[in-house]
């Protein structure tokens, strides 16, 4: 009998190596389906902007006016500027502005268009931003509408008219009528 006896167990050593090399691969792979779903939430955000800007050139055609005279305001995006607008209470009226000018444009559109007022918020539960701005400082006022998305920060910056930070944007909705 040998003086020695051989154990068939792994050392401590061995596994905390087998236990941190799994604990790379979950990180990488964690990592992955994040960034994967972010796309995904920056990719469903671009696509429903894209079907309001249609539904509001359509709306602008059905009714011969500006987005500003549909919705009867200049701004429905102003009071939700320069705070955390995710998941903002359904009261607020930061929601409640969006919520009326959306069922408002799509009614606009004379039933062409269906199913829009289910888009009261963006992937990150916040509500779309819309700035109905054109020719509100007069017929010579060549400022586009836009609408966007706060992005994953949720906040409306103020006193920009750009698309900065996170902001998901369509600068530029089309007029209704030619701008000299």
């Amino acid at each position: 009998m040998s003086k020695y006896i051989q154990n068939k167990g792994f050392t401590l050593i061995e596994l905390l190596v087998v236990i941190s090399i799994i604990s790379l691969f979950a990180s990488i792979v964690f990592a992955s389906v994040n960034s994967a779903r972010n796309k995904a939430r920056y990719a469903r955000a671009q696509v429903e902007i894209n079907e309001f800007v249609k539904t509001a050139v359509i709306a602008q055609g059905e009714i011969g006016s500006r987005l500003q005279d549909i919705t009867g305001s200049g701004c429905s995006e102003c009071v939700c500027r320069g705070w955390d607008i995710r998941n903002v209470a359904v009261t607020s009226s930061c929601y409640t502005q969006w919520v009326s000018a959306l069922n408002t444009i799509q009614g606009a559109t004379g039933g062409i268009v269906s199913g829009l007022n289910l888009m009261t918020r963006d992937p990150w539960g916040s509500p779309y931003l819309l700035d109905e701005n054109e020719r509100e400082a007069g017929p010579t006022d060549c400022r586009l509408d836009t609408i966007r998305s706060a992005g994953p920060d949720g906040i409306r910056l103020n006193g920009t008219d750009a698309c900065t930070g996170d902001d998901i944007c369509y600068l530029g909705i089309p007029h209704a009528r030619w701008c000299p």
